[in-house]
């Protein structure tokens, strides 16, 4: 993985476990706790690929109903022109 930020250039990268938003067509997933690099300047992430391509067959796996979530929650979605009436 880089060694510094490929976004701003800083040269301190911490380990962190953030939420992650994964998006299939319409489907939505929200995965929680996924490791990653953060940039401590700018916040830019970096995920390893094997991470993202688990992330990818488990949001497959639930879509093709092979698999059930955790939890479901209901998600608000608006549109940019409607927020402005």
């Amino acid at each position: 993985m880089t060694e510094q930020c490929s976004f701003c250039g800083h040269k301190h990268l911490s380990h962190k476990l953030t939420r992650y938003l994964h998006q299939q067509g319409d489907e939505l997933l929200i995965i929680d706790d996924v490791p990653c690099l953060e940039c401590d300047f700018c916040g830019e992430q970096y995920f390893e690929a094997a991470v993202l391509k688990a992330i990818e067959a488990e949001h497959l796996a639930i879509i093709n109903h092979q698999k059930k979530p955790t939890w479901i929650k209901p998600v608000a979605v608006e549109s940019f022109a409607a927020l402005s009436r």
